[in-house]
């Protein structure tokens, strides 16, 4: 066993993603001798072989850890976390739409609320539904009854517009972590939507 010793600063960005450095040894050409992986600790971290590479190995790999960047894993995590907060906690728990304006009636934007919308709009474009239609509201404690296809149609909207209003808010988050120079930076442009 071989191991090639490096630190954070050695690489573009001073970022490790140790999954994707290992794949971009074995995938480079010039670089035959077998790795067994890359390991970190701290700042510091390894890359492990079965054998000692030759010299020219030796220099590509260095050549390939300073091109490394685990920067854009890093934001991918990120992203997924903004992603599922949107739907799993602000869409399911938070975001709520008041139809009619300042009824005091609020509906939930959840994603099966969403799909529920979806299907009672479908059955009423097939005359299928039977007006007044009461529904409830997000704390079943009320409810509205929908007069016609026009009402339903603006309540839908209202919904809609919810939605795509937390989406567009998350959007600008998804944004700033993506546009990050660095881990720190990328953590920072996330956190406040995370702490919503």
């Amino acid at each position: 066993m071989f191991s090639m010793n490096y630190t954070l600063a050695d690489t573009l960005d001073g970022t490790l993603d140790s999954v994707l450095l290992s794949s971009q040894i074995v995938a480079d050409p010039l670089i035959t001798v077998v790795v067994v992986g890359v390991t970190q600790e701290g700042s510091d971290f390894s890359i492990l072989f079965v054998n000692q590479p030759s010299t020219a190995e030796q220099h590509q790999c260095t050549s390939v850890v300073s091109a490394h960047s685990g920067l854009a894993s890093f934001q991918d995590g990120l992203v997924d976390q903004i992603k599922l907060h949107r739907d799993q906690s602000r869409l399911e728990n938070d975001v709520t739409a008041e139809y009619p304006a300042a009824s005091g009636h609020q509906f939930s934007c959840s994603t099966s609320s969403q799909d529920n919308w979806s299907k009672l709009s479908t059955l009423d474009d097939r005359q299928l539904v039977s007006y007044p239609f009461v529904v409830t509201t997000v704390d079943e404690r009320g409810s509205y009854a929908v007069t016609g296809s026009s009402d339903l149609t603006n309540i839908i909207g209202t919904v809609s517009s919810a939605v795509f209003t937390e989406r567009t808010l998350a959007q600008t988050y998804i944004t700033a972590v993506l546009a990050a120079p660095d881990e720190a930076s990328a953590q920072a442009a996330a956190q406040p939507y995370l702490g919503l």
